[in-house]
């Protein structure tokens, strides 16, 4: 019986102690996955970059941004320039002279240091300090925050802090963020950089001749033809004509947000917008909305937006216009584009065709 006892037990302590052991790998387990959690959830390390702003010593906080130019990494944030580049929120600063003069973008700063005229091509951008608008060839446009100028303490280099998303679309360069890897990369759009076209009164020779080029090259990049993205602007715009198009550049009746689709390698900035009335069609006949459109700095843009929407925009996860570069017939593209639901007109394919045979469009696809 004291045997049977004893058995007894030794099968509790045992049974004690692998409940115990198992607790304590719960526990572990647990820890480890809370600890996971928590340093996911961790913000990037902040930092704090000493200053001289409006005479004052103070600090930026935020996070430095590492930034590439074409594949190349800038050396903007290293120890030997002391200017980076730094996230503020949800705003990515650069120091616009430090960056862009050292990637081909001449850089003048006016006597009195109230703004920084940068010159890329054909493009002209003059950047304000502490004012929420910019200059595109002439054209004003509105910016998400103002520029300031700021001395660095640690190199003494005094340097325009600009948005780098909007400054990236004034200049035609294509802009991306990995926030995970804390990189900004900035990539050169070919055919389209070198160029900034403003919509004006011309005659409709001169407007196909205006936008023929840049047509062409877009056909080449992308394999949407350049006859039909003529006939698009054209018909949109009413030769470039329309209130849109003088005001905002804008040749393709782009809306701020289009179906609510997102899509990659949007030439607008995200900010500037013209409001006006339009006509749209449903169930019950024509009626008229208010709307906001993209307003663009120049017609270069407009065409590689309306671009990168055909080829990425979706409707979940299909493709809204898919196959529209498969095939190099103009009107199986037309009607793809209206199929997608760019527009609700019924009679939009025949418009655009008939548009393309009268102007010999189809020429500027070779």
């Amino acid at each position: 019986m004291c045997l049977k006892n004893e058995n007894v037990s030794k099968d509790k302590t045992n049974f004690v102690e692998r409940r115990n052991t198992v607790k304590k790998k719960l526990i572990i387990a647990l820890a480890v996955l809370f600890l996971g959690m928590a340093w996911k959830a961790m913000p990037a390390e902040a930092a704090k970059i000493p200053v001289i702003k409006n005479g004052s010593a103070v600090s930026l906080k935020g996070t430095i941004i590492n930034v590439r130019y074409s594949g190349e990494e800038v050396s903007v944030a290293s120890s030997a320039q002391k200017a980076p580049s730094v996230k503020i929120g949800s705003t990515i600063y650069v120091p616009c002279r430090t960056l862009f003069s050292e990637n081909g973008i001449r850089a003048s700063y006016s006597a009195n240091g109230s703004k920084v005229t940068l010159r890329y091509g054909a493009r002209k951008v003059i950047f304000y300090a502490n004012k929420k608008y910019a200059k595109v060839n002439g054209t004003k446009m509105k910016l998400k925050v103002s520029p300031y100028f700021v001395t660095f303490r640690s190199s003494g280099v005094n340097d325009l802090l600009v948005p780098v998303n909007q400054a990236a679309s004034f200049f035609g360069l294509k802009y991306s963020y990995s926030d995970s890897a804390r990189t900004v990369t900035l990539q050169v759009r070919p055919g389209i950089s070198q160029t900034a076209t403003k919509a004006k009164n011309v005659s409709k020779s001169s407007f196909i001749n205006e936008i023929g080029p840049v047509a062409r090259e877009n056909y080449k990049r992308t394999g949407i033809l350049a006859s039909v993205t003529m006939a698009q602007a054209i018909l949109e715009s009413g030769w470039g004509q329309s209130t849109l198009a003088k005001n905002g550049n804008n040749l393709f009746g782009m809306k701020m947000n289009l179906s609510g689709n997102t899509w990659s390698g949007s030439a607008w900035d995200g900010v500037n917008f013209y409001k006006k009335r339009t006509y749209e069609y449903g169930s019950g006949g024509r009626y008229s909305i208010t709307a906001k459109f993209r307003k663009y700095s120049c017609i270069e843009d407009s065409i590689e937006d309306h671009s990168a929407y055909l080829l990425n925009a979706k409707n979940g996860s299909r493709k809204r216009y898919a196959g529209l570069t498969k095939t190099s017939s103009y009107k199986k593209q037309l009607q793809i584009i209206k199929k997608g639901g760019y527009a609700t007109s019924g009679s939009y394919v025949s418009q655009l065709s008939g548009v393309i045979r009268t102007y010999n469009l189809t020429k500027w696809d070779k």
